[in-house]
């Protein structure tokens, strides 16, 4: 369709904090806000900290019949006013119901999970049977017991989607989960909606929180984390020669998304468009991506041409770079891989050395990140890279904000499996250099 697709709202709650004034200024700043947790005792686990959310958003207690409470709800929901805001969406907004969309990432139902490993605790104490060998009439009174089942739902992703979609006015919403590329994912099913004419406005939002005991303890039994834990601010470090692992964070990333028409016809600013989306599968491993990077590549490539660019276009890509050994230098072959001579030219950074990996939420920050970058001009320093490791070797922003005109971003998030999601994001015509 000719009618483009614009970012008119952002919104972002991290671990460097709430809002995305707050955060912006911790990108570019070159520290991290990463430290020990304390959403339960770390004692025990080989990674022992987090990018935790310290400053609790400011939420209504509810949402129409839904609760706004809890860490996956009140995040999500923070991410998402403030992109309302931003986009000056509110009761006054004259578009119908049935032409408002709602796409949110998570993968909060693991925390349903948590919470039945917790009752299963409480009914097979440590020394007694496997909860699976025991009668069922056993483990019942502990699921209904008053509240349980009330605390479960307002972990679920179902609940968390239809708060969103509330919170939006929307009669449309649904939910994704694609693990480490889910922001992007929801961001791009967002946009195949406004193509094909089934809304004309969305609210995209991306959000995990899994610094619990099950998930940490998972991962790290991957070996997968950096167990830096004398100096945790040094923990994520995207490209460095010296990365051992990723740091688990948590939070959100929202977009308002809507057809440039329906912007002008509002009166809405425009920030950024969403030009291109592209999808891939490296179809390779469990959890290790392609080494060669060509699942990666694929994503970037059907980005920029989905976008209706040039790769010579892209000037800045905000790297999935989540500061494992593996991962990096698939991902920096990718990049040879997509550009060619071009990729000597791209300046490249990782959002995860400031704020760990946020998994679903992880793209849909990287997507505010661009947007930022090609407002400001700038971007932003990789957190704790020193120096680059063997196989890195692109233009990393390393110290201090690199000052760049930016025309065209992008946004890669890949997730375990192979699910590859790349953004390309460029600069809005009306808003100049």
């Amino acid at each position: 369709m000719s009618d483009r697709i614009v970012i008119t709202g952002i919104g972002i709650v991290t671990a460097a904090g709430v809002g995305v004034e707050s955060c912006w200024e911790m990108f570019l700043s070159g520290e991290s806000a990463i430290g020990r947790y304390d959403i339960f005792d770390p004692n025990g686990m080989a990674s022992q900290m987090a990018g935790q959310v310290s400053t609790w958003p400011e939420t209504p207690s509810n949402v129409g019949p839904f609760k706004v409470e809890g860490r996956p709800m009140s995040f999500g929901v923070a991410a998402a006013q403030e992109a309302m805001k931003r986009a000056g969406i509110d009761e006054s907004l004259d578009v119908a119901p049935d032409r408002r969309v709602v796409v949110a990432a998570g993968g909060f139902d693991d925390q349903m999970n948590v919470i039945l490993a917790s009752l299963m605790d409480r009914a097979t104490p440590s020394g007694e049977t496997s909860f699976v060998e025991r009668e069922a009439d056993e483990l019942i009174p502990h699921l209904l017991a008053p509240g349980v089942l009330d605390v479960m739902e307002r972990y679920s992703q179902v609940e968390v989607m239809q708060a969103l979609a509330h919170l939006f006015g929307a009669t449309q919403a649904m939910a994704v989960s694609t693990a480490c590329a889910g922001g992007p994912t929801a961001i791009g099913d967002a946009v195949t909606l406004l193509r094909g004419g089934e809304a004309d406005v969305a609210l995209a939002v991306g959000v995990d929180t899994l610094i619990t005991r099950e998930m940490m303890g998972g991962f790290c039994n991957l070996t997968a984390m950096s167990t830096r834990n004398d100096d945790p601010k040094t923990a994520s470090r995207p490209f460095d020669g010296e990365r051992d692992g990723f740091v688990m964070g948590e939070g959100a990333g929202a977009l308002v998304l809507e057809l440039e028409s329906v912007a002008k016809a509002r009166g809405a600013t425009v920030l950024a468009e969403l030009a291109g989306v592209g999808y891939s599968s490296d179809a390779y491993g469990l959890t290790a991506p392609d080494p060669a990077g060509e699942g990666m590549a694929l994503s970037m490539r059907r980005a920029v041409k989905d976008g209706g660019m040039k790769l010579s276009d892209i000037t800045y890509v905000n790297a999935h770079g989540t500061s494992t050994p593996a991962n990096d230098v698939a991902e920096t072959k990718a990049i040879r891989l997509a550009f060619g001579e071009h990729a000597d030219a791209l300046v490249v950074s990782a959002s995860k050395g400031a704020i760990g990996h946020l998994i679903h939420g992880a793209g849909a920050v990287g997507a505010v990140v661009a947007v930022q970058t090609i407002l400001d001009g700038k971007a932003h320093p990789t957190a704790n890279l020193v120096n680059p490791g063997p196989g890195c070797d692109l233009d990393y922003v390393v110290g201090e904000p690199r000052n760049l005109d930016v025309d065209g971003v992008l946004v890669n998030a890949f997730g375990f499996g192979g699910q590859n999601t790349t953004l390309a994001i460029r600069r809005y015509p009306a808003n100049g250099r």
